[in-house]
């Protein structure tokens, strides 16, 4: 019972912080050394989770993927230039996850250094509300690299990655529509192609297997709990893009990386 309530609560973490703004990693890291967070942990948990994300997205924008691939085979020139963006996209975070694994890995171990991300990510999205252009553009070759640069970033554990993404996207002046989307799509290949290395490493090391520990029961409530509560995740933020009111995520994400730098100092 206590792993399903472990996986239940991971789940629903996952669900929620991997597309709202306000960083999936930095809570993780916060609710383990401020809370005494013990819950499951291991490549095998990882897996499933991001996998149940994954299919929040894909299964939100079925129909927009259905046109895409349709237009891909149709050789129609929109649905070309939206898989060159995403590839675009994907350069940036490619290369730093590649040159820096280590490096990024480290950083997850200084919950000061989350907290002081936490905060860069609550003003970049306060700053957001100070965009009074028109959003109109798509996103074009300059918009995805852009996107791409912010996602990179993000790879610090206590930047958001839609929280940046997003807000990158309203600097350049692009339709909301179309940047949820495009920022929601555009991580799909990244977490799957991340998940492939993880699972290829996990393979060539130790027999003892990575789902060790996990039942098939449990495994299934984490993948199935990230699922949906990322699904409404997904649909919560792009009604409040439409909105406009994205940014007030600024304000906790401020008050959650001052509270902890404070926490941190003064115990």
């Amino acid at each position: 019972m206590n792993d399903l309530l472990n996986m239940t609560i991971l789940g629903i973490v996952q669900g929620l912080t991997e597309f709202l703004p306000v960083s999936s990693s930095g809570h993780l890291v916060l609710a383990q050394n401020l809370l005494g967070f013990k819950a499951m942990s291991g490549l095998g948990v990882e897996l499933l989770l991001h996998g149940g994300t994954v299919l929040a997205v894909l299964v939100y924008y079925r129909r927009l993927i259905g046109e895409i691939l349709g237009g891909l085979v149709r050789r129609e020139a929109d649905a070309w230039r939206f898989a060159g963006a995403i590839l675009l996209s994907m350069i940036p975070a490619g290369l730093l996850g590649i040159l820096c694994e280590d490096q990024l890995e480290a950083a997850s171990e200084h919950p000061a250094f989350v907290c002081a991300m936490l905060c860069l990510t609550g003003l970049l999205l306060l700053a957001s509300r100070l965009v009074c252009r028109p959003l109109t553009r798509s996103v074009g070759p300059i918009g995805a690299l852009t996107m791409g640069v912010a996602q990179a970033v993000a790879m610090l554990p206590g930047v958001s990655r839609s929280g940046s993404t997003l807000a990158a996207s309203r600097f350049l002046g692009i339709d909301s529509d179309k940047a949820a989307a495009f920022s929601f799509l555009m991580v799909v290949p990244l977490i799957l192609g991340g998940n492939l290395l993880h699972l290829l490493k996990a393979l060539d090391g130790p027999s003892d297997g990575i789902f060790s520990g996990i039942t098939w029961q449990t495994g299934l409530v984490g993948f199935a709990v990230s699922a949906v509560v990322g699904y409404a995740s997904v649909a919560w933020m792009v009604r409040l893009l439409g909105k406009r009111h994205f940014w007030r995520f600024g304000i906790y994400c401020l008050t959650v990386g001052l509270g902890g730098l404070l926490w941190f100092a003064l115990r």
